[in-house]
């Protein structure tokens, strides 16, 4: 597939190199054009490019968003219409790391936002409960580890986003729907900050616990 990520930070640099290595074409975006984005595309080598939002959007059969969440209101509006692209959302209402930090949005998930702003796409949420280095270090696993909680309402969406998850060596659990699912894995949700990848075993154990939690 040709993968598009939207956001060129730490997220993206973490999957550009999975992604490649996983069989996948990867074009990054972000908001300062593609020209700025040259130096980076060199380093990671073939099967990476570079396009504005707008030719990113228009080429990729799957889209990751990988924004500051203060940035991505803006950054999917410029990239114009996402209407039947299946867009995984790695995002979090979060400023950084701290109590504090957490962006208040009334008690929905952020998900739920991110696909209000994108209407017509089918979101899938995943790659957001755990600090990027636990999931540079984790994928591909080492041994009996590498699930990777996922949520989202399409299931052709969620075949797609799990397939690629495998792809990059990770044990693809489906958490449920954007709304449970996304608060569920949320960042400071019950599945959320365990500081490594869990087994399949424990993953889905965790789960039934989140769900049932007076079992």
């Amino acid at each position: 597939m040709i993968i598009g990520i939207l956001g060129a930070g730490k997220m993206a640099q973490m999957l550009v190199p999975k992604l490649v290595s996983g069989g996948h074409r990867v074009v990054l975006s972000n908001s300062r054009g593609a020209a700025s984005l040259q130096a980076l595309v060199e380093k990671m080598g073939p099967g990476v490019s570079a396009a504005d939002s707008k030719q990113m959007l228009a080429d990729a059969d799957l889209v990751i968003l990988a924004t500051p969440w203060e940035k991505t209101a803006a950054a999917v509006s410029a990239a114009g219409s996402w209407a039947g692209k299946v867009v995984i959302d790695t995002t979090n209402n979060r400023r950084g790391p701290r109590p504090e930090d957490l962006i208040d949005i009334g008690g929905r998930g952020s998900s739920e936002v991110v696909a209000e702003l994108i209407p017509g796409a089918h979101v899938v949420k995943t790659f957001n409960y755990e600090p990027i280095p636990v999931f540079a270090g984790g994928l591909p696993p080492e041994g009996d580890s590498g699930a990777i909680f996922f949520s989202g309402d399409d299931d052709r969406a969620k075949v797609k986003a799990a397939q690629l998850i495998r792809d990059i060596g990770g044990e693809p659990i489906d958490a449920g729907s954007l709304a449970e699912g996304g608060k569920l894995h949320g960042m400071g949700g019950p599945l959320s900050l365990k500081l490594k990848l869990l087994s399949p075993k424990e993953a889905k154990a965790l789960l039934d616990t989140a769900r049932h939690p007076d079992k």
